[in-house]
């Protein structure tokens, strides 16, 4: 059973309860003698009062549960930090986590009487430097090799010795686990990622550290907002933008600090209208236009959806605010 329906049934059950106690000690009517009796303490003298809250409310958390759920936004997919875009349905089991951090077994090599075959090809030598197995990663995530991918990682975090790479990689596999819906796993690898990238940007604040600590915000405020804790992800979605900003015109250059930069606006931009600022809302939906209007001018193929997501987005929200 699903978490949501779990709560419906949860809803329904308190519901019932509530307002059938409400039914009862209002003096509406009997539903056998467990409640006529019943003693209120200070609100005896209110019985009736009480009984109709409660039964208010029981009425409120029935009709609630029975509601259907609001259809999610329909935003732009973050940007990869490393070229993992694994989309859920692609995504690995956890299983493959699980097993890349297992030793393989060793295969024993038969005993063949035979002639002896043609040697075969030379085998392709495994990447040996974190570069390298970084950049064998983004290979592997675009060819869909997600049992792959699940064993570099394993492999890229033994390796890491520096703390950018312990960064990196920490926030590879926070992206790899939320792709997967494992939350708690993606929440704690962003979470270490982000100090990390701290210690990182302290010692050498440059556009790649600031980066790296932004994308690693980002990350903690995604599971953030998809746990329900929007006050945790207003803080890193802020944090994140604001770093981002510190740019200035820097990023002029570079499509994918644009692309992230329009993506974070956007997210920032959903949990203020959550929050009921809609004008800030739509200033920071706005803003993201331009950038994303910019991007797609220069490369249509590639950022054409983008910018459709955000005019759809950005329409949405000022019919809102005009009715």
């Amino acid at each position: 059973m699903g978490d949501a329906m779990l709560a419906r049934l949860v809803g329904i059950i308190l519901g019932l309860i509530l307002a059938s106690s409400g039914y009862v000690v209002a003096g509406w009517g009997s539903l056998g003698t467990w409640a006529t009796t019943l003693d209120l303490g200070p609100f005896e003298p209110h019985r009736p009062a009480v009984g109709v809250a409660a039964a208010i409310v029981g009425g409120v958390l029935i009709v609630a549960a029975l509601l259907p759920r609001p259809k999610r936004k329909p935003r732009k997919t973050a940007p990869a930090t490393l070229g993992l875009e694994l989309p859920d349905e692609a995504a690995p089991s956890a299983s493959l986590v699980a097993a890349a951090a297992a030793p393989a077994a060793p295969v024993a090599t038969p005993v063949s009487h035979t002639a002896p075959a043609a040697p075969a090809a030379a085998p392709v030598a495994p990447p040996r430097t974190f570069a390298e197995m970084r950049a064998r990663l983004i290979t592997l995530s675009r060819e869909d090799s997600w049992g792959e991918c699940a064993r570099l990682l394993a492999a890229m975090k033994r390796a890491a010795h520096t703390d950018e790479e312990l960064a990196i990689v920490h926030r590879d596999l926070g992206d790899f686990a939320r792709a997967q819906g494992q939350l708690d796993e993606a929440g704690e690898a962003y979470e270490t990622a982000v100090a990390y990238a701290r210690q990182v940007r302290q010692t050498r604040p440059t556009d790649a550290s600031t980066d790296l600590l932004a994308g690693a915000l980002s990350g903690v405020g995604d599971v953030a907002e998809a746990e329900g804790r929007l006050d945790a992800a207003l803080s890193a979605f802020e944090e994140a933008l604001a770093l981002r900003r510190s740019r200035g015109a820097r990023e002029a250059n570079d499509p994918n600090a644009q692309r992230a930069l329009s993506v974070n606006l956007e997210r920032l931009a959903d949990l203020r209208e959550d929050r009921g600022h809609r004008m800030r809302a739509l200033d920071l939906y706005r803003e993201s236009y331009d950038i994303a209007g910019r991007l797609a001018a220069a490369d249509p193929a590639r950022f054409g959806p983008d910018l459709a997501a955000t005019r759809a987005r950005l329409s949405e929200l000022e019919a809102r605010i005009s009715t």
